[in-house]
C-alpha cells in the first residue's frame, strides 16, 4: 500500500508537469502580406511551438477612423485572407495576429503596411518578337503591361532569354528595364538563330513582389553574310596519272556559321600554268571532273540572301611533284560508340590536319562507301570519329597533313566501331591425305561478312572412337597439316574463325587416311613388278623350249648309194625372229609403264598394263640360211638339229 508521503510525492509531480505544458500560446512571428490589386490580401505567420493545448488565432487590422477588422482562419493556423473591397488602399494598416488558449493570449509584433507595397502584378503579356530593323544581332520585345493595376503604378522589369535548344538564361541589363515601358531592344545576339524570351515586373522602387514569370515566347534575329567558307576536300585516286578523275567534296555550314539559308555555292577551278579559271555554280556538296598533270588551285564560297561566305582555298600538287611527308603514325579505336583517332606529326611545319574515314568492306581496300573527313587544327593530334561509322563494318582511316604546296602523303589504318563473331565459317578443302596425315585448305572470309578483325582459326578433328582434338593457327594462316592420325581412319574436321567478340563454325568435311603410306606402296608395287616380269620370262622361255619341231624329208639320190635315198631333212618351225624381237619389246614395255606410274606424286597408286601377245615363232632349218637369218637359223639348229639327231634319222631311213 502506498503511504500517504507517496501520494503527495505525485501530487507534487503531477502539478509541475501540468505547469511546464501550459502558459498562453507562443508569440507569432514573421508575419507578412501580399496583396493582389483588386482580389484581396493574404497574410501568412509562423504559429510558433504546439504546447498540446487548443489554441485560437485572429488576424487584426486596423485604420484610424475604422472599426477594427478581424479575420478568423477557417482551415490553417498560419494564414488569412481578405477580400477586396473590404481592403482600403494608400493607407497605412496596422496588422498583428492574436493567439489565445485557455492560459491567456499573445500577440505578435505589429506590422504598418500600406498594402499598395505588398502588391504582386499579374503576369505580363508578350505581344510579338522581331528582328532589329537592319541589324542582325538584335530582337525587338514588345508585351502588354498588366490590366489590373492603378492607373498610377509605374513598374520596372526583368527580362531573360536564351537560345532554342539551350538551357542557360541570359538576363537584360536591369537598369536598362528599369523604366516603364512596353518594349525592349535586346542586342548582341547571333544572326539568324533562334532565341526564347520571358519577362516579369515588379514596382518601379521594387516595394512588393515580383510578378510571374510571363509565358515564353521566341523570336529569330535576321540573317547575315556567312562566316565561314564550307571545309573543301578532293578525292584522287590517280594522282601521279596526266588525265586525273577527282571527286571535290564540300560540307553545309552550322548554322552559326551560316547565319541564314544558304541558297548555294561558287565553285572556281583554277589551272596555275595557263590561268585558264573554271566557274562552276552549284547547289550540292560535290562535283566530279578530270584534271590534267598540272597544279590547280580549287576555291569555293557559299552564299545567302545577305551576301556570299570568305573562300576556302585547296591546293592540287601535279602529276610529277614529289610526294609530301606523311604523319608519321596512325592509329583508330573504339571509344564511348565512336571511333578515336591518333597519329604523331611529321617533322615538317603543318598547317591543318584532314581526317578521313570510309566504309572499306571489299577485298580490294578500296572505300566502298560514303567518304567523310574533318579539318583539325596543327596543335592536335588526336580526332574523334563519330558521323557515318556504322557498327560491324570495317572502315579505313586516313590521315592527311596539309602543307603550303597542298596535301601530304596519307596514312592509313583499319578499325571496327563495333565487333561480333563473323557471319559464317570458313569453307574448308581437302588438298591430300595421307597414312598418318591430312592436308587442309580453306577460303578466306569474305571481308564484309568478318564483322571484326579474324585473330585466330581453330581447327576441330575426330573420329569415331576418340575424344576431339583441336589446334589454333595465326589469322594469316589459309592451310595446316594434321598429323599423327590413324591409318585407314574416317575422320571429321571442322575449321572455327574467331574474332575479338566470338567465334563462328565453318562447314565440315570427312576423309579417310590411307591404310599405306606413299613409300610402302612404292616398294609393294615395285616387287610385283619385278615378279611379274621375272613370271613372264620363265613362261616364255618354258614356251619355247617346249615347242616341238615338224621335219619334211625328200628322197635324194647318192652316188655312194645309188639304190638308196638319202633323206634331206628339212626342219620347219613356227618361229621367227621378228616375232621373237616383238615380244621383247613388249616386255620392255611394260617396265617403262610401270616405272612411269611410280614417278607420279598422288595419292592414290594403281598399275595399268596390258598382256603381251605370246610370240608365234616361225623357224627354218636347211642346209644353207639366208644371210638376213644367220642368227635365227643358228638358234634353230641349236635346238632342234643337233648333230646326233640328224644321224638317228638317216639310220632309220636305212633300215627301213
Amino acid at each position: 500500500m502506498w503511504h500517504p508521503r507517496d501520494y503527495v510525492r505525485w501530487l507534487t509531480c503531477l502539478q509541475f508537469s501540468v505547469c511546464l505544458c501550459s502558459g498562453p500560446p507562443e508569440k507569432p512571428s514573421n508575419l507578412s502580406c501580399i496583396t493582389y490589386y483588386d482580389k484581396n490580401m493574404t497574410c501568412r505567420w509562423n504559429p510558433g511551438k504546439d504546447k498540446h493545448i487548443t489554441s485560437s488565432y485572429q488576424l487584426k487590422l486596423f485604420i484610424p477612423s475604422i472599426p477594427l477588422q478581424s479575420c478568423i482562419p477557417e482551415n490553417s493556423k498560419n494564414s488569412c485572407t481578405i477580400f477586396y473591397p473590404d481592403l482600403r488602399y494608400y493607407v497605412d494598416y496596422t496588422i498583428w495576429v492574436e493567439a489565445k488558449n485557455n492560459f491567456g493570449k499573445t500577440d505578435s509584433d505589429h506590422l504598418v503596411l500600406d498594402i499598395m507595397n505588398s502588391v504582386k502584378p499579374e503576369p505580363i503579356f508578350i505581344t510579338s518578337i522581331q528582328p532589329g530593323h537592319g541589324l542582325s544581332r538584335s530582337l525587338i520585345v514588345k508585351w502588354k503591361n498588366p490590366l489590373k493595376l492603378p492607373k498610377v503604378f509605374p513598374l520596372k522589369y526583368h527580362l531573360r532569354y536564351r537560345m532554342a535548344k539551350t538551357a542557360d538564361w541570359i538576363e537584360a541589363d536591369q537598369n536598362e528595364t528599369s523604366h516603364h515601358a512596353e518594349f525592349f531592344m535586346i542586342k548582341g545576339l547571333r544572326p539568324f538563330t533562334k532565341y526564347i524570351v520571358a519577362i516579369r515586373c515588379v514596382k518601379q522602387d521594387g516595394k512588393g513582389y515580383w510578378s510571374d514569370w510571363s509565358l515564353e515566347k521566341t523570336g529569330t534575329t535576321s540573317e547575315d553574310r556567312p562566316s565561314q567558307g564550307p571545309n573543301l576536300w578532293i578525292v584522287n585516286k590517280n594522282p601521279n596519272s596526266q588525265n586525273r578523275p577527282v571527286l571535290i567534296m564540300w560540307k553545309e555550314l552550322s548554322k552559326s556559321e551560316a547565319k541564314g539559308i544558304i541558297k548555294g555555292y561558287q565553285l572556281k577551278i583554277k589551272e596555275k600554268k595557263s590561268q585558264a579559271v573554271m566557274c562552276i555554280n552549284s547547289t550540292n556538296l560535290e562535283y566530279s571532273l578530270i584534271l590534267s598533270g598540272e597544279s590547280y588551285v580549287i576555291s569555293i564560297t557559299a552564299y545567302n540572301s545577305v551576301g556570299n561566305s570568305p573562300e576556302s582555298v585547296l591546293l592540287v600538287p601535279s602529276a610529277n611533284q614529289k610526294e609530301l611527308p606523311a604523319v608519321q603514325y596512325v592509329s583508330a579505336i573504339p571509344h564511348n560508340d565512336q571511333l578515336m583517332v591518333e597519329w604523331k606529326a611529321p617533322s615538317s611545319t603543318v598547317n591543318t590536319y584532314i581526317v578521313e574515314w570510309c566504309v572499306a568492306d571489299s577485298d580490294s581496300n578500296e572505300c566502298s562507301g560514303l567518304v567523310d573527313w574533318i579539318y583539325k587544327p596543327n596543335t592536335t593530334n588526336k580526332a574523334f570519329v563519330k558521323e557515318n561509322v556504322l557498327p560491324f563494318k570495317r572502315h579505313k582511316i586516313s590521315v592527311y597533313p596539309l602543307y603550303n604546296d597542298g596535301p601530304g602523303s596519307p596514312l592509313s589504318t583499319k578499325a571496327y566501331l563495333q565487333q561480333d563473331s563473323p557471319a559464317f565459317g570458313p569453307f574448308v578443302h581437302l588438298k591430300k591425305t595421307g597414312k598418318t596425315t591430312a592436308q587442309l585448305e580453306w577460303d578466306e572470309i569474305p571481308v564484309n561478312e568478318r564483322r571484326g578483325f579474324i585473330t585466330n582459326y581453330t581447327i576441330f578433328c575426330k573420329n569415331a572412337g576418340e575424344n576431339e582434338s583441336y589446334v589454333t593457327v595465326g589469322s594469316a594462316s589459309r592451310q595446316h597439316t594434321l598429323v599423327n592420325l590413324k591409318s585407314n581412319t574416317l575422320y571429321r574436321v571442322i575449321v572455327m574463325a574467331s574474332t575479338a567478340k566470338g567465334s563462328t563454325n565453318g562447314t565440315a568435311i570427312s576423309f579417310k587416311t590411307l591404310a599405306f603410306a606413299k613409300q610402302e606402296i612404292a616398294a609393294i608395287m615395285s616387287s610385283t613388278i619385278l615378279v611379274s616380269l621375272s613370271v613372264t620370262i620363265m613362261m616364255l622361255f618354258a614356251y619355247f623350249m617346249n615347242k616341238t619341231p615338224k621335219m619334211n624329208c625328200q628322197n635324194v639320190p647318192d652316188a655312194a648309194y645309188s639304190h638308196l635315198t638319202i633323206p634331206k631333212c628339212q626342219t620347219k618351225n613356227n618361229f621367227d625372229g621378228k616375232e621373237l624381237g616383238k615380244a621383247s619389246e613388249s616386255i620392255g614395255t611394260i617396265g617403262r609403264q610401270q616405272q612411269s606410274i611410280f614417278s607420279e606424286e598422288s595419292e592414290s597408286y594403281w598399275i595399268s598394263s596390258r598382256n603381251a601377245e605370246d610370240p608365234a615363232v616361225v623357224g627354218s632349218c636347211t642346209g644353207q640360211l639366208p644371210p638376213s637369218q644367220n642368227l635365227q637359223s643358228t638358234m634353230t639348229c641349236l635346238l632342234l638339229n643337233s648333230e646326233e639327231e640328224f644321224q638317228m634319222s638317216v639310220k632309220k631311213e636305212l633300215e627301213f
